[in-house]
This record gives C-alpha cells, structure tokens and sequence, in this order.
C-alpha cells in the first residue's frame, strides 16, 4: 500500500468535481476527484496538480468533511 494512504490528513471540501476534497499535507495542496468507476478507480489523488494515485478504498485515517 501507498505510503500516502498511511497517513492522517483531514480533508475538506473542495470546489467540484476535480478537486472534491482539498488538504494541505507539508506544505502541498492534496485533492481528491472521484474517477469514472468503474472503468476507472473511483478516487485520484493529485498533489499540486499532478495525479499520483488512483484507489478504490478510502483510507481509515483520512477524514472526510461532514
């Protein structure tokens, strides 16, 4: 597993649907989309605009916005 996935980060939201979710991780802006599930991932992940991952689970210490 992505060492990404391991971390805590608390994400809020973001302004549609290329950036759902937003966090500042060390100084890096973190978005989360959701793909076209399911002939893609359903999340990607990209840091400072630039995809690094694509996942289907959504990591137990990440959290999402209420």
């Amino acid at each position: 597993m992505d060492g990404r996935l391991r971390r805590v980060v608390e994400w809020s939201k973001g302004q549609g649907p290329s950036a759902m979710y937003v966090a500042e991780v060390d100084g890096e802006r973190w978005t989360i989309r959701l793909g076209d599930f399911p002939d893609e991932s359903l999340y990607a992940l990209a840091i400072d605009g630039v995809e690094v991952l694509r996942f289907d689970d959504w990591p137990p210490l990440w959290t999402r916005p209420a």
